[in-house]
């Protein structure tokens, strides 16, 4: 998909969203529910809570199964959708959800010890 924003985003997951409205983040879930016309489906992410996710032009392809979304928060359960990629089937049939969460949330609780952002050269 184009329109990708540069620069690393923060990985979250659902409950985060309702602290970081206005900000880039990235959301890995379990895509469902795709709207028929494609401009919105529902992820469900790794701390199970479902995201509206909003389209900036209808999808090409069928998106279901794993899917990581890049995007800018717009409410506590809804983002607006920059970049996605969806993972093989394979990929999502072997993920460990719960200790992707796990990781999401110690990363957000420890944010000194983790690079979040590029850091500037100069």
């Amino acid at each position: 998909m184009n329109g990708m924003e540069s620069g690393p985003k923060q990985r979250v997951n659902g409950s985060m969203l309702s602290h970081l409205q206005g900000h880039s983040v990235c959301l890995l879930g379990l895509a469902k529910n795709v709207d028929t016309n494609g401009m919105s489906f529902t992820l469900t992410t790794s701390d199970n809570m479902d995201v509206q996710v909003t389209m900036r032009e209808p999808l090409n392809e069928y998106v279901s199964g794993l899917t990581e979304v890049h995007g800018e928060v717009v409410s506590p359960k809804g983002v607006m959708c920059s970049n996605y990629v969806v993972f093989a089937e394979d990929a999502s049939a072997q993920f460990n959800m719960d200790l992707y969460n796990t990781a999401v949330e110690t990363i957000s609780k420890l944010p000194s010890h983790y690079m979040v952002t590029a850091a500037k050269s100069g």
